[in-house]
């Protein structure tokens, strides 16, 4: 039997990597999807994962455009607490072109994102929060060594 464990994870953590970033994702050739609230897309992912993102919201940023999500069924790597189980992000924003390079295929609609995902979306306006250039896996990647750093 699977246990799933949430891990509390603020969006003000992760936005504080956004600064220390200086990878970009790297843009698809092929055409950028036309992202729509309640989609479920599976990620490109190095090794095989049940991770997945789901579309809370679309909207202007600046000059691009911010693509709100939920990413769900996160497989917790071995070493962190909770191994073996599935956690989530419950809200964060990528680059509508760096999302697309991170996405593999459409697998439903109709699909509401994470239960905190309106918490998670508000924290973010209210910070004034940027948005992530980077790929949907490197940011899982990032998450747990944020969460490895502070257990350590």
């Amino acid at each position: 039997m699977v246990v799933v464990q949430r891990i509390a994870f603020s969006f003000l953590a992760v936005t504080a990597l956004i600064v220390a970033l200086t990878v970009r994702a790297e843009t698809a050739s092929a055409p950028i999807p036309d992202f729509a609230p309640g989609q479920e897309w599976s990620i490109k992912s190095a090794s095989p994962t049940t991770a997945k993102v789901i579309i809370g919201r679309v909207e202007p940023w600046r000059d691009r455009v911010s693509v709100n999500v939920s990413i769900v069924d996160i497989p917790i790597p071995q070493g962190n607490p909770g191994a073996g189980g599935v956690t989530q992000i419950a809200h964060i924003p990528f680059d509508k072109t760096a999302l697309a390079a991170s996405v593999d295929r459409l697998i439903a609609t109709g699909v509401s994102p994470a239960p905190s995902f309106e918490s998670g979306y508000k924290q973010w306006q209210d910070a004034k929060g940027g948005i992530f250039t980077i790929s949907v896996e490197k940011a899982i990647e990032l998450m747990f060594q944020t969460i490895n750093r502070r257990q350590g």
